[in-house]
């Protein structure tokens, strides 16, 4: 997997899963037409489900996995990013624990459904002043602008998730 990590809501995996995977079906409706021919019609698509498996380990799993469970507890979406993907707005679904849990493993599974609101209309801006808790990965999805780019035109952030309240984002 990628070195970047999955992060949400400023939750950032320690360690990626040892499985990832992101589903998306087009939505596509059949009809038969008088004559007997078939006429297949596309209608979108259906949010992305995103879901994986993963362990925890060391003397503090425990610890770390309550983290994470705190965090799927929050109400409302926020933003997703995972490896080889753009971030998107999405909901933490599900968190399930596979085994039994022992003092230094868990072995965990979960799933991210895409909130997917319509067109935003966010105005193309060249700069951007960062509000509380927001990063570089909230404001890649926010105008569509690669985190990279973003570390590109801005060079005196090193790290994407250490932004400042108030700092000013070049955004192109």
């Amino acid at each position: 997997m990628s070195n970047s990590m999955i992060r949400f809501k400023g939750f950032e995996f320690e360690h990626n899963p040892e499985t990832l995977k992101i589903t998306t079906e087009n939505n596509v409706r059949y009809q038969r037409i008088v004559n007997g021919k078939d006429i297949v019609s596309q209608y979108g698509r259906s949010p992305r489900v995103i879901t994986g498996e993963g362990s925890i380990i060391g003397a503090d799993c425990m610890y770390k996995f309550l983290r994470l469970f705190r965090v799927k507890e929050q109400s409302g979406s926020g933003v997703l990013s995972v490896p080889f993907t753009k971030p998107i707005m999405a909901y933490f679904k599900k968190l399930d624990f596979l085994a039994e849990p022992t003092p230094e493993l868990i072995t965990y599974r979960f799933e991210f459904v895409e909130d997917c609101p319509e067109n935003r209309g966010i105005p193309v801006k060249k700069f951007y002043t960062t509000s509380a808790s927001e990063d570089l990965w909230d404001i890649s999805y926010r105008f569509d602008v690669a985190v990279e780019k973003l570390l590109e035109l801005n060079p005196q952030i090193k790290r994407p998730e250490e932004v400042m309240r108030g700092a000013e984002i070049r955004l192109c």
